[in-house]
């Protein structure tokens, strides 16, 4: 859809006092220092899976910006996303204009990890607007866990082979997903 582009806030130091600035809310990664980071996935409330991408970095918000920049011709107007108040800032710093109809909570099981956030990213604010109430605001999590399953076997193929596996795995679960919507159909 659109190519990554290059924006003048990524180029600025924030300091203060000679120290980079710290955001009030923030996530650590550590990793294996030769393995690939991992697979970035997007669901959609029901569970389908939308698109993945592998990881080159450790997760951060520029991940998710660039694949609703990229792959989207306009974004979402909810975004669930454990790093939702990161995402949002990231976002509006270089696209405001695309994001403006958008809204950022942080999914239920990680708002108790976002001490220094506003109210306004926690999910459950919002009960009454998007139906959120009856989103599962874990079904990354959830579908996340069986690609753990294949970590072992993922982590040493080929690039090649890495993104069959990854596809067939997620495409199947998908075809899982779509065959028990419409057996619940009367």
């Amino acid at each position: 859809k659109h190519g990554a582009s290059t924006y003048s806030i990524d180029g600025k130091r924030h300091a203060t006092g000679g120290h980079k600035q710290v955001d009030s809310c923030s996530k650590f990664y550590s990793g294996h220092p030769t393995l690939t980071p991992g697979v970035f996935t997007l669901y959609c409330p029901h569970g389908v899976c939308y698109g993945f991408e592998v990881m080159t970095q450790h997760e951060s918000p520029k991940v998710p910006f660039n694949i609703f920049r990229t792959r989207f011709d306009s974004p979402p107007k909810l975004i669930v996303y454990d790093n939702a108040c990161q995402l949002h800032r990231y976002c509006l710093n270089r696209e405001p204009h695309f994001f403006r109809h958008s809204v950022f909570v942080v999914d239920r099981l990680h708002w108790d990890n976002h001490v220094g956030c506003a109210e306004g990213y926690n999910m459950s604010m919002f009960n009454k607007m998007y139906d959120i109430a009856a989103i599962n605001s874990q079904v990354n999590e959830q579908a996340n866990a069986g690609l753990c399953k294949l970590r072992a076997s993922l982590a040493y193929m080929s690039q090649d082979n890495f993104m069959f596996h990854a596809g067939v795995y997620l495409a199947l679960r998908n075809m899982r997903k779509r065959d028990a919507a419409t057996e619940s159909l009367p």
